[in-house]
């Protein structure tokens, strides 16, 4: 085992129940707090990507905006999502007008500020979301540890029985053992979590959303990937040790929040 993965395993060690231990015993707005942190960096990091030569004026009108959108979400907002869509997209081509020298890149500017404001602000809005439902903490929890148990199971599997590749192109080092080793230990922890704190939820529907949960993560993580293959970077960052950046820590949860929620919606028809 090399230096990188022991200083992975050991952050992670570190983390991992210092988080847990704040989402359960801390206040309701705890968990909503640290998704709204874990959107200004990852946005930080997101412009610093995909654009590098941007304005500090047009980068920080993006984190704002992100920011106002994750806020007002989390706080039920959702019946204001078209209103505040209009009022982001008229915010940032008022902005991109005024800012930019040349508009032979304006458009390109624009969609992708709207992009990070989306990618980032509005997808990790979900978690808090989750949080707001009725037994939300348990939900939220069940969502953190399917998705940390995929996420360690996917390079575990990959790393020690990985042959086959998954996707090359954007990411060379994940496998399709890795694929199946992730979704089969999102299902054992989701089963495990079930069985101890959400005894009321059938077994096979627990299987079906950690199934869901384990697909839509991947599908983060290559997205996120893609992003930083498209910036030439390994790395979103440098923020946690052995875990890179932000936006690497949070790509698994950027799909599979959306997928839960509406899955506890229109699924098992819990009430907003």
């Amino acid at each position: 085992m090399g230096g990188l993965e022991k200083k992975k395993i050991w952050t992670g060690l570190i983390i991992a129940p210092l988080l847990i231990i704040l989402i359960v015993w801390g206040p309701p707005f705890t968990l909503p707090l640290m998704v709204l942190v874990a959107t200004f960096l990852g946005l930080r990091e997101f412009y610093r990507l995909i654009l590098p030569r941007s304005k500090k004026t047009e980068r920080l009108v993006g984190i704002g905006l992100g920011l106002i959108l994750n806020l007002l979400l989390a706080c039920g907002h959702l019946n204001r999502t078209p209103l505040l869509f209009v009022l982001i997209l008229l915010i940032l081509l008022v902005l991109f007008m005024g800012t930019s020298e040349t508009l032979v890149l304006t458009v390109t500017q624009v969609g992708l500020s709207l992009l990070g404001i989306l990618y980032i602000g509005f997808l990790l809005s979900y978690i808090s979301l989750i949080r707001n439902l009725p037994n939300g903490k348990a939900w939220a929890m069940f969502l953190i540890i399917t998705v940390w148990a995929g996420d360690i199971f996917a390079f575990s599997g990959g790393t020690l029985f990985g042959r086959h590749k998954l996707y090359p192109k954007i990411s060379p080092k994940k496998s399709y053992e890795g694929l199946i080793g992730g979704i089969l230990g999102s299902i054992g922890l989701a089963m495990a979590f079930t069985f101890l704190f959400l005894p009321q939820l059938d077994q096979w529907v627990c299987v079906l959303l950690a199934i869901g949960i384990g697909i839509f993560g991947q599908i983060g993580d290559f997205s996120e990937s893609m992003l930083k293959r498209s910036a030439q970077v390994k790395d979103s960052g440098g923020l946690i040790p052995g875990h890179g950046g932000m936006l690497d820590r949070i790509d698994s949860f950027l799909f599979s929040s959306p997928f839960l929620y509406y899955s506890l919606i229109y699924l098992l028809k819990v009430t907003p």
